[in-house]
């Protein structure tokens, strides 16, 4: 749907959070633009070579551009580059992870409604992932802040039906019942799964913070347990996601001392 009554054309600052191909040289791509929320816009003829709007059409670019207003979708007329975060894209670790993050925004954020938070924190995010000492720090602080500022963030502290607080050195959590929960409430949920305590004493306390802070114990565990989260939110597959954490949990195996 296009904006409601928009019929003059459109200047936004967006963040390219996905594209695809589509005919024979456009692409259509997902923006996070900090005026109007996510939108769908063509970039038409952005994979000649030659064009203009090849360079602003990436992943995780960033320019201000003009949108006019078509029928059922918005066209890129012009656009002027702000940002490619090129950090990101000379490590291919940092680059994976800014891909996983946005991916996460492209399935949770509402199309066309303003949030100039959600593009501050993206902005920010996608900074902190390409200049954090430890990236995997920086990927799990962004992803508690969006849980947080959609209103899905986990209850971490305290079990979510009794309100008791952790007592067992693995609690459960379970995504249909929100976060934590007790070993008398856990049966009723199919989808529990177990975690160290200090994970969520960890996720509990990042919850708090403005910027990632330099050190995270249990980084790993901490991305897999939001992983179960996500797909109840999102509601759809989000494969990036999928592959960073089986990737980093298969290093971490690999790092094990045999014992």
């Amino acid at each position: 749907m296009v904006l409601e009554g928009n019929t003059s054309p459109l200047t936004v600052h967006a963040i390219v959070l996905r594209r695809t191909d589509s005919g024979e040289s456009d692409r259509r791509l997902t923006l996070l633009t900090r005026e109007a929320g996510k939108l769908f816009a063509v970039a038409k003829g952005a994979r000649k070579a030659a064009s203009r709007l090849a360079g602003i059409s990436d992943p995780l670019s960033t320019a201000v551009m003009d949108l006019a207003t078509g029928k059922k979708t918005f066209f890129i007329t012009q656009a002027q580059p702000l940002s490619s975060f090129r950090g990101l894209r000379t490590d291919f670790e940092r680059l994976s992870f800014a891909i996983a993050l946005t991916e996460l925004y492209a399935a949770v954020i509402p199309s066309e409604q303003s949030q100039p938070e959600a593009y501050d924190l993206l902005e920010a995010s996608l900074r902190a992932l390409e200049t954090h000492s430890k990236p995997l720090v920086a990927l799990v602080w962004a992803q508690v802040a969006l849980l947080e500022m959609e209103g899905f963030l986990p209850q971490f502290g305290e079990c979510v039906i009794t309100g008791e607080s952790i007592e067992v050195a693995e609690p459960y959590l379970s995504p249909s019942a929100g976060g934590f929960v007790s070993e008398s409430r856990a049966s009723t949920y199919n989808d529990r799964f177990r975690v160290r305590a200090e994970v969520l004493y960890g996720l509990e306390k990042l919850a708090e913070l403005k910027t990632a802070p330099p050190n995270l114990k249990f980084a790993i565990e901490s991305l897999s347990a939001l992983l179960p989260f996500w797909r109840y939110v999102a509601e759809t597959q989000l494969p990036a996601n999928e592959g960073i954490v089986a990737e980093a949990n298969h290093e971490a195996r690999l790092a094990a001392p045999d014992l």
